[in-house]
């Protein structure tokens, strides 16, 4: 039989993925949609047959409120063949829609490139700052675009209340003319008009990545970490689903809350009371990201200890340790054993990434993973960061390295 007459058989088993959707104005349900649609359309060319389910489930929040949560099953019409796969959503940007000023970014933004400068400026960082120097796409970046952006971002708040303003003027001196939603207040149509696009998209990340404890933006995303790791264990633990593997996959700023849920996983899973607690974390068998900017978010979000404080900075890496390179931890004479003992080492990490995506990129600050560049046809900035959603060939490697079965030559 040639390769061409060879049919793949889906994995025998019970898949769940768990996706994470990414920044900007996001709906309840259309990250299922987008992968089960794209899914559906891959599978109906590999012939397949099978039914489509909307199902329901009892859940908690970590509060212990009952909710219900709704996924999609694709699950095989043939009797013979016992596969399903479930695609659940976790859906968090109702945590931080409209929780962020204009003002507030620039300055976050502005702090974290300073921040970031000064840091890998210290002698004792100068091994990290090699490290990163040696790929040549980092030391673009640092060497070129760094100051660059700091430079850009200082001309940006300046011209934003004039900006502000001129469509403020714009709208009032037009006003007689207008009608529907130009009737509104002026200054607050300016307002809704000048800022969207930056408070949307910059605003999540800006929320997500705070790392100073004392703001009030931390605790958004320590309750979308909770939430997060809630359902990912309420799914390990769903007695009639019965799992036999689990896959969490997430998209743009989706995939780092997907990296830190399992990252939160394996600290929980270190603590010396759930040591004998069954977690079901070997059923936890894959880390899917696209789009990811994961690296960006290590180099320049991460939190740092100040100068001189290596206990803390320690703690600090022994906290956010998943699969981090040994080689980026920042030396010093004296070695502290981590209390952070992995349970998720079988775990494969695929990553997704493309050239003309702005966002994403092949990962270096971490390892033990695939990255894996698509070729689709984009256009440099969102039609190359949203494309993977529309390739068939990134739902055909997802499926050939989580839900076939190993190919084996028919006798």
């Amino acid at each position: 039989m040639t390769d061409k007459q060879k049919k793949p058989r889906l994995l025998k088993g019970r898949t769940a993925f768990l996706f994470i959707h990414g920044i900007g104005e996001q709906n309840p349900y259309e990250t299922v949609d987008f992968f089960t649609h794209n899914f559906i359309n891959y599978f109906d060319k590999q012939s397949f047959a099978f039914n489509l389910e909307h199902l329901i489930a009892k859940r908690r929040l970590s509060s212990g409120s009952l909710w219900t949560e709704s996924f999609v099953r694709l699950k095989s019409t043939d009797s013979n063949e016992d596969w399903l796969i479930d695609v659940h959503e976790y859906y968090w940007s109702t945590y931080t829609e409209k929780k962020i000023t204009v003002p507030e970014i620039l300055q976050w933004a502005e702090q974290t490139l300073d921040g970031t400068i000064k840091f890998y400026n210290r002698k004792e960082n100068q091994p990290l700052l090699d490290s990163l120097l040696a790929n040549r796409n980092r030391k673009t970046f640092f060497t070129y675009r760094l100051r660059s952006l700091t430079i850009l971002l200082r001309i940006f708040n300046f011209l934003y209340p004039v900006l502000r303003m001129a469509v403020w003027l714009i709208l009032f001196l037009a006003g007689p003319f207008l009608k529907g939603r130009f009737l509104q207040s002026a200054w607050q149509l300016s307002k809704q008009i000048v800022t969207p696009p930056l408070v949307d998209f910059i605003g999540d990340i800006t929320i997500y990545s705070t790392t100073d404890q004392k703001s009030p933006y931390k605790i958004i995303r320590q309750q979308i970490l909770r939430e997060s790791l809630t359902l990912l264990k309420a799914i390990l633990k769903d007695k009639q689903a019965n799992y036999d593997q689990v896959i969490i996959a997430g998209h743009s700023l989706g995939s780092c809350i997907a990296y830190d849920t399992l990252n939160l996983l394996c600290i929980e899973a270190s603590l010396s009371q759930d040591k004998n607690k069954n977690l079901s974390l070997d059923k936890i068998k894959g880390l899917i990201t696209f789009g990811s900017p994961l690296d960006k978010i290590a180099f320049f979000f991460r939190e740092v200890a100040q100068e001189g404080q290596y206990i803390r900075q320690r703690i600090l890496e022994h906290l956010n340790s998943f699969r981090v390179k040994p080689e980026f931890a920042q030396k010093n004479q004296y070695s502290i054993k981590s209390p952070v003992e992995c349970k998720l080492d079988r775990v494969r990490w695929v990553n997704y990434y493309h050239l003309k995506d702005p966002i994403s990129g092949h990962l270096d600050y971490y390892e033990n993973l695939d990255n894996v560049e698509m070729k689709y046809e984009a256009s440099w900035g969102d039609q190359g960061h949203q494309g993977y959603w529309f390739d068939t060939s990134f739902y055909e490697n997802i499926a050939e390295r989580f839900l076939y079965v190993a190919n084996q030559d028919e006798e």
